[in-house]
């Protein structure tokens, strides 16, 4: 739990022209008592706002769906839900109303339509008392941020472990890799992805870091780049796997077989090799369309080998992909170019490449008798989710085959 006035902390924001707001993080300047149980959404193209919306809402005991605005299918189903922006503290009679949560993340459901993961303030305390204890030894004094605070994922390692321990929180709206470099002192964690880190490995300049850590997540590293950056910065790597619906599962420092569970997190494998996980961390509910109990699990579909001291993670399902921490279904890919004239039926897979910067490309095949380029393709894409840049390849045929009761045979 927060701790009025043990230490000072501060939250500051660094632009291009290198001015910093300041902000001095304590309870009685982000309460607003007529903020309490309001439900509103966050989700601005700025990380100043949202992290000071965040903060509002965690201190006034408000409830905050956070989402990214450039998906425009969410965007469409807040305005059908009567849900007002956060910051207004319009009062609107929602579904949420009656719900215990302080916190709802989009992600994608394999359905393809969006699934909302709701939070309470102990999902999320319960997760940052267990990084605390894991991150100890690394006498963390400041956190700087290059990921959004509108992801699971950024919101605990960049906002909420840092407040809960009174730790300051440096970010920009957008860093480069030089940025990092120069604002790197000793103690400080680096809350980043691995795109910042291949990114790091690439220029020629190199720095000390060993008494730094950095803190990966939204998808594995190869042990490669894992090993050009510890030899190049002298420092290691953390890696954490998880989802939005489960939290934190598991880490694993630079690059070892398994990954090790979190504190507290149970784990399970169904008859398909697949992860099940329990734990204080996971959404009691979920929303798509209606409200769903887990009942504390969640299926995943990543294809794990259990062992005692961890799981050898094996690949994960091509059901989903991850592109700049943003999560999709393949199955929402489909429906969406299914509904383009020309175009008779869509299959997706996920493909890993690890020398390229993302890590991965979508292998995208139409069955068409229309001729359609991957620019127009991508074109579609970005006009019904978001604005992400990503790598595909298109394949055009006449026939996708079907089995006998006309599902699509996923095979490549």
């Amino acid at each position: 739990m927060y701790e009025e006035g043990k230490l000072i902390m501060y939250l500051s924001v660094l632009n291009d022209e290198g001015q910093v707001n300041k902000y001095h993080i304590t309870k009685n300047k982000f309460i607003d008592n007529s903020l309490y149980a309001h439900v509103g959404y966050i989700g601005t193209q700025s990380k100043e706002s949202n992290a000071l919306n965040l903060l509002t809402a965690y201190f006034s005991d408000s409830k905050a769906i956070l989402l990214d605005e450039t998906n425009k299918l969410i965007v469409e189903q807040l305005k059908i839900l009567n849900i007002p922006e956060f910051s207004e503290g319009k009062k609107e009679k929602t579904i949420f109303d009656s719900k215990d949560f302080f916190l709802m993340y989009y992600t994608s459901g394999s359905t393809g339509m969006p699934v909302g993961a709701l939070k309470s303030k102990e999902n999320i305390e319960a997760e940052v008392h267990v990084l605390t204890q894991l991150l100890k030894p690394y006498s963390i004094r400041r956190v700087i941020v290059t990921v959004p605070f509108i992801h699971l994922y950024g919101t605990l390692f960049g906002l909420f472990y840092p407040l809960l321990n009174n730790i300051d929180i440096i970010f920009k709206e957008h860093f480069l890799p030089h940025d990092l470099l120069d604002l790197i002192d000793p103690y400080t964690m680096v809350v980043t992805t691995p795109l910042y880190v291949k990114a790091l490995n690439k220029i020629q300049e190199g720095k000390d870091l060993s008494k730094s850590l950095f803190v990966s997540s939204t998808a594995p590293l190869d042990d490669e780049s894992i090993q050009c950056f510890n030899a190049k910065y002298n420092t290691n790597i953390m890696q954490i796997f998880g989802s939005t619906e489960t939290g934190g599962i598991a880490y694993k420092i630079n690059k070892p077989n398994l990954w090790k569970p979190f504190d507290t997190v149970n784990l399970s494998v169904n008859s398909q090799e697949e992860l099940g996980v329990q734990s204080p961390f996971v959404s009691s509910l979920l929303y798509q369309e209606n409200f769903i109990e887990t009942k504390g699990q969640i299926q995943t579909f990543d294809y794990v080998e259990l062992e005692p001291l961890g799981f050898k993670l094996i690949g994960r399902s091509s059901k989903i992909f991850k592109l700049a921490g943003k999560r999709y279904s393949t199955v929402q890919i489909e429906d969406i170019l299914e509904k383009i004239e020309g175009i008779d039926k869509a299959l997706i897979f996920v493909v890993l490449a690890k020398d390229t910067l993302r890590g991965e490309y979508i292998d995208i095949t139409l069955e068409s008798k229309k001729t359609f380029s991957a620019k127009e393709i991508k074109k579609i894409l970005q006009d019904n989710l978001s604005n992400l840049k990503f790598s595909i390849q298109l394949t055009i045929v006449e026939k996708i085959p079907i089995n006998q009761i006309g599902k699509k045979l996923r095979i490549k």
